[in-house]
């Protein structure tokens, strides 16, 4: 996935997508009333010629619909797209920017953008932001860590929130009540030792052992509902021997010695990560709300989803996209009304909705089509408090695979060294803070 990892833009989205009428949505680009927000204030922006898109492969889909749509109506003004590889989106866009040949808009990985906000890439939207009548419904970490000293760079343009999917029928035969997921870390363990206990080769719960990407999107959540986290407020130094961080570790290490995961779980790269579920033998595993349109394809897989327990609370993960305008745009009018326009009502709940995506606003996330998706929906109301991790060295601590995050987990979980994991995973992560 893999900045925050999600395989989200599968077959049965990907057929959504091609299903979307072009006329239908080149009249919500131009039909719109709540898209636009007056020029001037403390940054006026210039430029209304056609505009330049960067996206991250992961997303091309939604974004080539958007793009189409908008070209429709708006030919005089095209955007055109570019699709870059996820692994080298960062290093390409700070090149542009700094050559000068940057695009007009950037739609990063969310975990990201703080690399280009600390290095002043972006341009400041806080004018036009603030305008919108809808600014208090945008997604809040999506609008928090794009906001440096009270200026805000960027917003929220796709979004998949990290959350606990568990085997309804396995719940029924394990004797658990399949309408009560597990509300805190005991749960998950005291649920998986009655799944496993049905024998054969079930299991209680799964999770992508050797994936440094999925368990920063699925296992930081165990740690933040745990009261605690794994660096400080401003990303600045690794907190490893916190409690929650314990908390979190030490019950995956639990199921893990006790057998309730498969073996496999130690050596994959995220490779088995979805189908483990989709087979019908694992009771629980933490996957992205990309996941729901991809298990409810299959009627036989009875499933339910909530928010990733802790042993104080609930927590997820807002993975996805923001978007913001390159500094030194020479569209940037055109980008602001692009961006605008993708917010407004219609386009979320005539397109973005209806392609199974989570919207960016509170106030369109309960509309007909997320309705007729009970699990979207609740995917939807996790926005609200989901967290991004605040760290400019996201990829390099989080996502490399030969990074201190994987290598701390490995150490605690398989090899039953919390000691060692603690002390080889603060060395690692202070050295490539400091680099």
């Amino acid at each position: 996935m893999f900045a925050t990892p999600r395989p989200r833009r599968l077959a049965p989205m990907l057929a959504a997508l091609t299903a979307l009428s072009l006329t239908t949505l080149a009249l919500a680009a131009c039909g719109n009333t709540d898209n636009t927000s007056p020029s001037g204030g403390s940054t006026e922006l210039t430029g209304s010629g056609p505009a330049t898109l960067w996206v991250r492969a992961a997303d091309e889909p939604m974004d080539k619909a958007l793009v189409a749509a908008w070209n429709e109506a708006n030919p005089d003004r095209k955007i055109t797209m570019l699709t870059v590889p996820d692994a080298q989106y960062v290093q390409k866009y700070v090149q542009a920017v700094r050559s000068g040949d940057a695009p007009d808009l950037a739609a990063v990985d969310i975990a990201n953008v703080k690399s280009l906000t600390g290095q002043k890439l972006l341009t400041d939207i806080t004018a036009q932001v603030d305008a919108l009548p809808y600014k208090s419904a945008l997604a809040p970490a999506g609008v928090q860590i794009s906001t440096v000293d009270g200026k805000i760079y960027a917003l929220p343009h796709q979004l998949d929130v990290s959350m606990l999917y568990y085997n309804k029928s396995l719940f029924t035969k394990a004797g658990l009540d399949p309408s009560k997921p597990p509300a805190t870390l005991d749960d998950v363990v005291s649920a998986a030792r009655k799944i496993t206990a049905l024998g054969g080769d079930t299991y209680g719960f799964a999770f992508a052992g050797n994936c440094a990407g999925c368990n920063a999107y699925t296992l930081l959540p165990y740690i933040w509902a745990s009261g605690g986290d794994i660096m400080n407020a401003d990303g600045t130094k690794p907190t490893l021997d916190d409690p929650a961080v314990a908390a979190a570790l030490n019950a995956h290490k639990t199921m893990w010695d006790e057998k309730l995961m498969p073996p496999a779980v130690k050596d994959d790269n995220g490779a088995t990560w979805l189908t483990g579920f989709q087979s019908g033998k694992v009771g629980m595993v933490a996957l992205g709300s990309f996941a729901v349109s991809v298990y409810k394809a299959q009627p036989d897989l009875d499933f339910g989803v909530s928010a990733i327990p802790g042993s104080k609370g609930t927590s997820s993960f807002l993975g996805g996209d923001v978007i913001g305008i390159s500094k030194g745009a020479k569209n940037a009018k055109t980008a602001w009304d692009f961006v605008a326009w993708s917010m407004s009502e219609d386009v979320q709940k005539n397109v973005v909705a209806k392609t199974g995506q989570l919207t960016v606003r509170s106030d369109t996330a309960d509309n007909p089509t997320t309705q007729a998706e009970p699990r979207l929906l609740a995917a939807n109301k996790l926005i609200a408090d989901a967290k991004v991790p605040v760290t400019a060295k996201y990829n390099s601590l989080f996502i490399d695979p030969t990074g201190p995050y994987l290598q701390f987990i490995r150490d605690w979980v398989f090899s039953g060294d919390p000691a060692k994991a603690i002390a080889t995973g603060k060395s690692g992560f202070d050295s490539r803070l400091a680099s």
